[in-house]
């Protein structure tokens, strides 16, 4: 076997080495020129700890074929990013101006900067409770917190806190704490709020500039998921079914819904722009988000956690494989895929979960119907040569090792197992091999592998 594996690898690296007849292929078929990703940790990547390992612009790029340039920045808001576009190098301005798709996740750090200063704003002129966490004062507030800076000096829980203010008090207590809740959302997305002093001017100053930049580039701009569709299982467990905690996450949750429906309305009226709709694929329900029946976006993000002081409002991976589904639909050029995207959903421990409506986008986007599977052709480039047998011997390498797992999908096992023996191997690799050496030099009428292979 060992023989059989040198001999493989040896000829792989020769026949790649000689043949340019892979490139010439290659450059007959047009790809995208390219992709822009701007705005916060969402288009990053970023988690509350790390990262994840596939971004949306990552499985998009693999997905197109082109080049994605990501140049979002954890914490920005949307006047970070009309500034980051403003003082762009000639690298970054080149980048736009090759792209046909300039992709833009921005705004929540807008909202959540606006919310955590109002409520710990609130917090802080009530000095006759304790409703800020021992150590801070109103000194302490930053001109724009973050969640990290809410959840680390606002006192939810803990003795003379909000919870404990609403619990042992009055109904007028309880009623004043709702208000404040109620004030806080509006003063984001009510007439003359965040949204229409700050967000979505800077936006509309953004596209302008990147038009500046690039007129006929595409520019694709998500809206954003609503985060706290916590299932009432999770409420009941963690914090009890009629406790005060679960109305105050009830009253975050409506007022989160009407705000997102709020930024979704006033987005789409940009010009310029074309809104991909995440939070629809996050909440993933016909029906209208309720306490009883929230949305799925928990499967999305990672927010059910005991605390709000450890819940991540970033999409993990599955979250970034909805996305890039969503994006990729909208730019359309759908076809079967065989790459990342489809390798990340197939990763998933827990994919028999996915919500139906988001999991119909990415069937679409990967191929709702199973792809013709071509003997040998293992990467579903219409090829069979050096890369199919090079990708054959990686997969058996993985399946030899301590883990016995491959990352083929199920049409790249059957293309591969191309001596019908129902394994992957060194032989099927060298197999494929000869017949690219004969495909390659036949005069005549070309064989298919499976009639070669007979022979």
């Amino acid at each position: 076997m060992k023989k059989i594996v040198s001999a493989v690898l040896a000829a792989a690296m020769s026949i790649t080495a000689l043949s340019s007849a892979s490139a010439v292929y290659a450059a007959d078929t047009a790809a995208p020129k390219g992709m822009v990703v701007l705005g916060d940790s969402i288009a990053a990547g970023g988690l509350r700890k790390g990262s994840v390992a596939y971004n949306y612009g990552d499985i998009c790029g693999d997905y197109l074929g082109c080049k994605v340039s990501n140049y979002a920045v954890s914490g920005y808001d949307t006047s970070d990013l009309v500034k980051e576009i403003e003082s762009f190098t000639d690298t970054q301005k080149k980048a736009v101006s090759d792209a046909d798709v300039v992709v833009i996740s921005i705004g929540g750090n807008d909202m959540m900067q606006s919310l955590s200063k109002y409520l710990l704003d609130f917090a802080a002129g009530k000095t006759s409770e304790k409703f800020l966490n021992e150590g801070y004062t109103k000194d302490n507030i930053p001109e724009k917190p973050t969640l990290t800076d809410l959840t680390a000096m606002l006192n939810i829980r803990g003795e003379g806190g909000l919870m404990d203010y609403m619990s042992k008090g009055t109904f007028a207590q309880k009623r004043e704490v709702t208000d404040e809740i109620g004030s806080a959302f509006t003063n984001i997305y009510g007439d003359g709020g965040t949204l229409d002093t700050e967000t979505i001017p800077n936006l509309k100053k953004a596209v302008a500039d990147i038009k500046a930049i690039s007129p006929d580039t595409r520019i694709l701009v998500t809206n954003i998921y609503q985060p706290l569709q916590l299932q009432p299982s999770f409420v009941e467990k963690t914090y009890g079914k009629q406790s005060d905690y679960a109305t105050f996450l009830s009253i975050l949750r409506m007022r989160c819904e009407n705000m997102m429906r709020e930024y979704d309305t006033k987005l789409n009226a940009i010009d310029g722009i074309e809104v991909v709709d995440v939070k629809s694929q996050f909440t993933s329900q016909e029906q209208e988000p309720s306490t009883s029946v929230p949305g799925n976006a928990s499967y999305f993000v990672d927010i059910q956690t005991s605390s709000l002081s450890t819940a991540d409002v970033h999409p993990n991976q599955k979250g970034h494989i909805a996305m890039a589904a969503a994006i990729l639909e909208k730019i359309g050029s759908l076809h079967n895929d065989s790459g990342l995207l489809s390798k990340t959903f197939n990763g998933l421990s827990d994919k028999d979960a996915y919500p139906e409506i988001a999991l119909a986008t990415y069937k679409k986007v990967a191929g709702e119907a199973k792809p013709e599977v071509s003997m040998g052709d293992i990467n579903s480039d219409g090829f069979i040569n050096a890369v199919d047998a090079s990708a054959v011997l990686s997969e058996y390498a993985k399946l030899s090792g301590s883990s016995g797992k491959g990352d083929f999908t199920d049409a790249q096992k059957t293309a591969a197992d191309v001596d019908g023996n129902d394994k992957i191997d060194a032989v099927d690799a060298s197999k494929i091999l000869s017949y690219y050496a004969y495909a390659s030099t036949e005069k005549g009428t070309v064989k298919s592998i499976t009639e070669f292979i007979t022979l």
